[in-house]
């Protein structure tokens, strides 16, 4: 198994260390403010091990020794970020149970193969870590709920649906040069004759809150797993994180070495040229994953979330109407739905022109909305927003100072419906936080306000 001779520089190595083979859960610590040790407690230290078995059960060695988390605060810029040896994730992933924390843990756990253990040569190249990270944190949080095939699947399938919806709505609101994942083309991974690279859209602040490198490199990893299968997939991946790790690599790199691995994805009309053409050198969404979308707005999940949303529609029919009869009737059974479904429920309501207070009122004490995850809370804040709906100001106010690293958008909503309480709200909402605010956030936060 450590015949093979490492291709990077000579440090040590643990993927020709039999010990470090064998260590399915690296040691590892939590570190976090006292005010947050009773969350950390519940949640947390129960999904390390968790999550970190689940990696190695897919990938085999640990690329490094240890692991420290790290809870950082809410004016972080993002849910999480991966360093060798350290995570840094968001306090914002910690209520409303493990799902957002659980799957935000995975994606960061990923990073240590995929981002650190091998990097891309090329900075424009960021799918490599992105693309693979996103698409790994679903396997590892399904491998670590210990979830049966059948229903990861279907769990998978109504997370591709979400990552559909977001990549087609960035598609659309965003320059079409931020959304090709190999901008430099055939001149990647070419340095200057001073030997330095340009990051192209380097120094464009927008481009940090776009997802387009995280989906669609998710969604073209995804199409290799379902042509090969799971087994082959992630087969070929251990093999070529023996091959490389420790290494900077080209995207023709992991695709060449793909394809020689499994010559039954060529069967598809899969070549490097292909590839780079459908999925890496354009804008716009690639043919083949439009093909692919509408099986996912079936599977079962989405199907269920599908039976829920005529209900509120009806619901909000009658509170309409202004009837003296009570708002719900006995017939108003809603079903007990999953994190994702019910982000996927707001986002059907969201499409919605109307919906009024009574109905928003209900929505909310129906499924628990301020006690959820921040996934489904920033949802929430959109339809208090789209519909202004004032007894919910309190619960935006709350997202864009605890939520900092999810709430720019919400600036951007608050400004657009000209409505002079809504911007009163951003306005203050900005002033309280916008000195400990991430400078990145700030600026943007500035343009949408000012």
């Amino acid at each position: 198994m450590f015949e093979q001779a490492c291709g990077h520089s000579r440090y040590p190595c643990r993927f020709q260390d039999p010990v470090a083979a064998a260590q399915v859960v690296i040691p590892h610590r939590l570190f976090a403010p006292w005010c947050l040790k009773e969350s950390c407690e519940k949640v947390l230290l129960q999904l390390i091990p968790q999550c970190l078995s689940a990696a190695y059960a897919l990938l085999g060695t640990h690329p490094f020794s240890r692991l420290d988390v790290l809870i950082v605060p809410s004016n972080f810029s993002s849910l999480g970020m991966a360093s060798p040896h350290i995570i840094f994730l968001s306090q914002s992933t910690l209520p409303g149970g493990n799902h957002l924390c659980g799957t935000r843990l995975c994606h960061e756990i990923a990073h240590a193969w995929f981002g650190l253990a091998i990097g891309a040569r090329d900075w424009t190249e960021e799918w490599l870590s992105e693309g693979f990270a996103t698409h790994l944190e679903d396997a590892f949080w399904s491998a670590a709920q210990q979830l049966p095939v059948d229903e990861a699947k279907e769990q998978q399938d109504l997370k591709a649906l979400l990552r559909w919806q977001r990549l087609r709505d960035e598609v659309q609101n965003s320059e079409e040069d931020l959304q090709v994942l190999r901008p430099n083309k055939e001149n990647t991974g070419k340095v200057c004759e001073s030997g330095a690279s340009v990051i192209k859209h380097g120094l464009n602040a927008g481009k940090t809150f776009l997802q387009v490198h995280y989906l669609k490199g998710y969604f073209l990893l995804r199409s290799f797993a379902g042509k090969a299968g799971d087994a082959a997939y992630f087969a070929f991946l251990r093999k070529f994180v023996r091959d490389f790790h420790g290494q900077l690599i080209l995207s023709q790199d992991f695709l060449h070495l793909l394809l020689k691995d499994i010559p039954e994805l060529t069967g598809y009309g899969l070549s490097v040229e292909n590839i780079f053409q459908t999925w890496l050198d354009c804008s716009g969404i690639p043919k083949p994953l439009l093909e692919e979308s509408q099986a996912w707005q079936e599977c079962r999940l989405a199907q269920q979330v599908n039976e829920e949303v005529p209900k509120w529609i009806q619901v909000n029919q009658r509170a309409r109407k202004r009837s003296k009869k009570k708002r719900r009737r006995k017939e108003d059974v809603f079903q007990k739905l999953l994190p994702d479904q019910l982000v996927l429920v707001l986002e059907h309501l969201l499409e919605k022109k109307t919906l009024c207070s009574k109905t928003l009122e209900c929505l909310q004490k129906t499924y628990h909305l301020r006690e959820q995850d921040a996934e489904v809370r920033h949802r929430w804040c959109e339809l208090v927003i789209k519909h202004k709906y004032i007894s919910g100001y309190g619960d935006v106010e709350k997202f864009l100072k605890e939520d900092q690293a999810m709430g720019v958008y919400l600036y951007g909503e608050l400004m657009l419906n000209e409505d002079a309480k809504q911007q009163e709200l951003a306005y203050k909402s900005f002033a309280t936080v916008r000195d400990q605010m991430d400078v990145s956030s700030a600026k943007i936060v500035t343009e949408m306000l000012f």
